[in-house]
């Protein structure tokens, strides 16, 4: 590789290091200046749905809101913020508690307002022996529309009001319209995280009336954290082949992934395929599989209330620019004859993204996990595997360290091998600068010569980056595995108080100013796992010798290719860089085993044969 080539690497890696902190700032921010326009835009929709919703009864019944087309986004400033869950002096709550969760529902369009989950904690690592009341996680909150009610359907809309009644297995919410319709709403749990949603249109009036396009909030998508960034939240649908995932750098709407283009602010997507669709956070998420598919899905990002500047100057790790994902189906409408009913029927998932709870349920719901491709294969057998060696050590720290050592131990005969190679690598070194020296005018004759010797003395030049190559997929499946995966919010090990997060031992006052690694308004953290990765990276590169071929800038880039690692993950989870560190000190020892095997079996043949080449 030449300057140039070498500079593309570096530049590529500083784009890697700095687009975390674009996507968030910047392409995922709309434009408060750009102008809103009259016609055919989402807010316009909103704006018109909330006037006709003062008309009569029998003109909101009649009224059919405009349903978007396949495959639209819209690309304006969008929806403006909206304010929290409206909550009037009339409003009336009803709550189901199971052993999982405790369900709230509101009289405010008969939806479910939100959910809690009673196992997990909104802050990992606080318990109630130890730190009192504790706030529980929780989906759809902060959220602007109850989930499972109507967005611009007037009459029937968060605008609205349901009367709620407890019924024997949980909640039903009803409202009759002057013109003869009645709606009613029927959410029934059980023991576990899931529950079933019914929606249900009567007629009991005495002429047909028409039921228009309508469309029905599953939830919203918010952080949890407030220091939760914009890749951990969004909103996923399925087809029944593949699942879509709609997020911060979606709605950014790039160009080539790089590029700034308008934002989005709305996206349709299906034709009568939809077979679930979800909204989520890092860890949790809120599924809806309707009895049958409907017909879209859309997906809208609404702008959270930013930090103010001193918050950020206080806590630099807050998320600068929150964004909500408000996620709805769209329901086609039908002409009710008298005495007839429509109804639509949904089972509902409101828990953790957890693989085995999820498979259980459905095999294609564990897709909102985003383990897809070759990385979701290889994720989803590393969190197989790794909750399976947890059966057998309690300690998920020590369970990544034992999962290391087992895929270190399968490729351990590559490894030896190559470290082999490399050695035989060294021995022939004189006679390959001979060669360069002999035919330093003849390229084509010095490669010829070089293959020559490096096959007589059976050297692979690319036995050195085989092992790493092979490898790599694993590392890619560790990265997205632990960076959704719930088995390890909150789990200690060792100083790491939570392994889903940096392991900060303490943070250094005065140096937040520090790219990539301090924190703005805060300091420098000191994560102890990062530096140790870094250290045993360099001191494993000192034992590799580098390709003789290979260009001397590039050599010192490759040695010192750890510290951009270093960089990239210093503030990421604290289990992925234990897996680093862990396969980097095994690596360590399998390579002076290797050599010190070599060395001994070479001593006792006399030495290192090298084979020299003909003419």
């Amino acid at each position: 590789m030449d300057r140039k080539g070498i500079s593309i690497v570096a530049a590529s890696l500083v784009f890697l290091l700095g687009w975390f902190y674009l996507v968030n700032n910047y392409l995922a921010k709309p434009d408060p200046n750009r102008p809103r326009p009259s016609t055919n835009a989402p807010v316009a929709a909103a704006d018109s749905a909330a006037k006709a919703a003062t008309k009569s009864a029998s003109d909101s019944a009649a009224a059919v809101p405009a349903a978007p087309n396949v495959g639209t986004a819209s690309s304006v400033a969008g929806p403006r913020p909206l304010p929290p869950m409206r909550s009037s002096a009339t409003e009336q709550t009803l709550s189901i508690d199971t052993p999982k969760v405790r369900a709230v529902f509101t009289s405010e369009g008969g939806g479910l307002k939100y959910v809690e989950l009673k196992d997990y904690p909104a802050k990992a690592g606080r318990t109630k022996k130890t730190d009192g009341p504790v706030e529980l996680a929780a989906l759809n909150k902060p959220a602007f529309l109850p989930a499972f009610s109507f967005f611009n359907a007037p009459g029937e809309g968060t605008d609205e009001t349901y009367a709620l009644s407890k019924t024997a297995t949980g909640v039903k919410a009803e409202k009759v319209l002057p013109n003869g319709l009645k709606v009613v709403k029927e959410f029934s749990f059980s023991t576990n995280y899931e529950f079933n949603a019914s929606v249900r249109v009567e007629n009991s009036g005495s002429q047909s009336v028409t039921i228009p396009t309508r469309e029905l909030v599953i939830g919203t998508g918010s952080p949890m954290d407030p220091h939760e960034t914009s890749e951990n939240t969004g909103a996923f649908w399925f087809n029944g082949e593949r699942s879509e995932h709609f997020e911060a750098t979606r709605f950014a709407n790039s160009k080539f992934g790089c590029i700034p283009g308008t934002p989005l602010t709305e996206i349709t997507a299906g034709s009568s395929n939809v077979v679930w669709a979800a909204v989520h956070n890092r860890f949790f998420a809120l599924i809806a599989v309707p009895d049958h598919p409907a017909e879209q899905v859309i997906v809208r990002n609404y702008p959270l209330p930013r930090p103010t500047r001193e918050q950020l100057e206080a806590d630099g790790k807050l998320n600068a620019n929150p964004h909500a994902y408000q996620t709805a189906f769209l329901i086609g409408g039908t002409n009710l004859a008298p005495g007839k009913t429509f109804e639509h029927r949904f089972r509902v998932y409101a828990g953790p993204k957890e693989y085995f709870t999820l498979s259980r349920i459905d095999p294609q719901l564990d897709l909102v996990m985003d383990f897809s491709g070759i990385t979701g294969f290889f994720a989803k057998g590393l969190l197989l595997s790794l909750n399976g060696i947890h059966n057998f050590i309690p300690s998920y720290g020590w369970s990544i360290v034992a999962i290391t050592i087992i895929i270190k131990g399968l490729f351990w005969p590559l490894t030896a091998a190559s470290t082999r190679s490399m050695k035989r690598m060294q021995a022939i070194q004189p006679q390959l600068q001979a060669l360069r020296e002999k035919y330093k005018d003849n390229p084509q004759k010095l490669n010829e010569k070089t293959l020559a010797v490096m096959k007589e003395n059976k050297v692979n030049p690319a036995a050195g980056c085989l092992p790493m190559l092979i490898q790599f997929p694993v590392f890619i499946g560790f990265f997205f595995m632990l960076r959704t995966a719930i088995e390890l919010r909150g789990e200690s090990f060792l100083w790491a108080a939570d392994l889903s997060q940096p392991d900060t031992l303490f943070v250094i006052p005065g140096l937040g100013f520090i790219p990539f690694l301090g924190v703005q308004g805060v300091g420098l953290p000191f994560n102890l796992f990062p530096i140790l990765m870094g250290m045993t990276s360099l001191y494993l590169a000192s034992l590799t010798p580098p390709s003789p071929q290979m260009d001397p800038a590039q050599q010192k880039m490759m040695k010192y290719m750890p510290v951009f690692f270093v960089a990239f993950l210093y503030n990421y989870s604290s289990g992925l860089t234990l897996y680093w560190t862990v396969q980097n000190l095994i690596t360590v020892l399998q390579t002076k085993y290797t050599k010190m095997n070599d060395s001994t079996d070479s001593k006792g043949s006399g030495g290192v044969t090298v084979v020299k080449a003909r003419g």
